[in-house]
């Protein structure tokens, strides 16, 4: 690494140190205020352990680092982190009988958590857009990987990265771009670059290369730029539960597919029934508000049952509110005999102005009330709170042509929201919601279902890629 990009680099270290130091100013700070509005008396000396409990679970839970997590990764951390805490101060009140309430100091930890993530969301926005916090990228490859790599990166709300440009040896990608993203060049040109945009890190996408033009390529971006990562194929078995161990020298990876567990499978199947019938509750007015509204714009039926394709490719009855003309099948195949339309409809691109939904079934759509009857679907355990789309047969004909990646989706239940649905829903093409529908089966975690739970509200209220 040359002088000026070391100086660079130990600037970068000193900033994070200092906005590490405040960010635990932060959390103690909202953690103090939850405490605070407790209706019960805290000791000193117990307030002294409550928090420096919380700090030291963070700190263990590598929380101070800004590392460039996924909003659900950060979530799961922080619950992780809250959960190790609330073991500790359960002991900890134990052990002095319980002068304070446990159930006030569950209280607590249940509001900080909302707290806490929202005040990290911010202070590291804040920080990003001011520019003190940020890393310069490059990529190397244009590719499917590179482009998905960006497309989260970009789309991270929890981002300290900011991607320069693209580098491919592919002529005809040069100058275009990719994911928002410009191609600047070839791989030749990284050195010249990475001095001229003052790089900081180097990501290698190009699954494909030889194990000596890798070894190549990584020779030079060591010297250059202070980390380098390397993306592997996405068909490869790695997955958030894999780990690597070392067997009389030798480097293994091992991985684990989370929904072979019977553990897990119950797990997962009691948080959906719980919470399909919470939800039930919960939104009971805003479905019988729907249903009143569909009947009296235009007398027809209230729902729409369609037959698509679920767990284990099992074909089953979806529930949902009638968005379209009760002659939309008429309107469909008119359409189709577009050939642009009907393209763009193999391809996963759906028509924003679609002139088969009805005034109510847009304003449905958009805030996905749509899709609320499903719950029932949930109940009757053919589908899953969170999980794939599910599709009609002709659509996953045309989106998993491939027996095996059609296997691989729909392992898991098919879901009320999903990780498609975070990621941007319609706005994505065919590609990536194979990909990203892979990615969700692979790396399936109880902790994955309960962030994107929670990222859903805001994927709703930003209604992206809902039309």
């Amino acid at each position: 690494m040359n002088v000026y990009n070391r100086t660079s680099h130990i600037a970068h270290r000193l900033n994070y140190y200092l906005f590490s130091v405040l960010q635990v100013i932060l959390d103690i700070l909202i953690y103090e205020l939850c405490i605070a509005f407790l209706p019960v008396k805290i000791s000193l000396e117990i307030n002294i352990f409550l928090t420096g409990t919380m700090a030291a679970c963070f700190l263990f839970n590598k929380l101070y680092g800004f590392r460039n997590l996924a909003l659900w990764d950060e979530t799961t951390f922080t619950l992780r982190a809250c959960v190790l805490m609330l073991l500790l101060n359960v002991l900890y009140l134990y052990a002095n009988k319980f002068t304070v309430s446990f159930w006030a100091v569950l209280t607590g930890t249940l509001i900080f958590i909302p707290g806490v993530l929202l005040t990290r969301y911010f202070y590291r926005r804040l920080l990003f857009s001011l520019g003190l916090l940020s890393k310069s990228i490059i990529i190397l490859g244009a590719g499917k990987n590179g482009e998905i790599f960006a497309h989260n990166i970009i789309n991270s709300p929890f981002t300290i990265r900011k991607i320069s440009g693209f580098l491919d040896d592919d002529e005809a990608k040069q100058g275009k771009i990719i994911s928002g993203v410009q191609v600047l060049g070839k791989l030749k040109d990284f050195e010249d670059l990475q001095k001229k945009l003052n790089v900081d890190e180097a990501v290698i996408a190009i699954p494909t290369v030889s194990r000596e033009k890798l070894a190549h390529i990584l020779n030079k971006l060591e010297q250059n730029v202070s980390r380098v990562l390397y993306i592997p194929d996405m068909y490869m078995l790695t997955t958030s539960a894999a780990s690597i161990r070392n067997i009389d020298g030798l480097p293994v990876i091992t991985s684990s597919q989370g929904l072979l567990n019977p553990v897990n499978i119950a797990i997962k199947t009691v948080i959906d029934y719980i919470g399909a019938i919470v939800a039930l509750i919960i939104f009971s007015p805003v479905m019988l508000w729907a249903a009143w509204r569909i009947k009296r714009e235009d007398g027809g039926p209230i729902f729409f049952n369609q037959e698509r394709v679920g767990w284990k490719a099992r074909r089953f009855i979806t529930y949902k509110f009638r968005t379209m003309y009760t002659n939309a099948d008429e309107i469909t195949r008119k359409l189709f005999e577009n050939p642009e339309i009907l393209a763009a409809y193999k391809e996963g691109i759906k028509m924003k102005d679609d002139p088969r939904v009805t005034k109510i079934g847009a304003i449905l759509r958009k805030t996905s009330i749509d899709e609320l009857p499903q719950l029932l679907n949930i109940l009757k355990g053919e589908m899953s709170l969170v999980g794939p789309r599910p599709l009609p047969q002709f659509d996953v004909d045309l989106l998993y042509s491939n027996p095996y990646i059609l296997r691989k989706v729909y392992a898991a239940k098919p879901g009320l929201t999903g990780i498609w649905q975070v990621s941007g829903r319609s706005d994505l093409d065919a590609d990536f919601r194979r990909e990203i529908n892979c990615y969700y089966v692979h790396n399936w975690s109880v902790w994955l279902d309960i962030a994107i739970l929670l990222k859903t509200p805001l994927a709703v209220i930003t209604s992206k890629g809902a039309y």
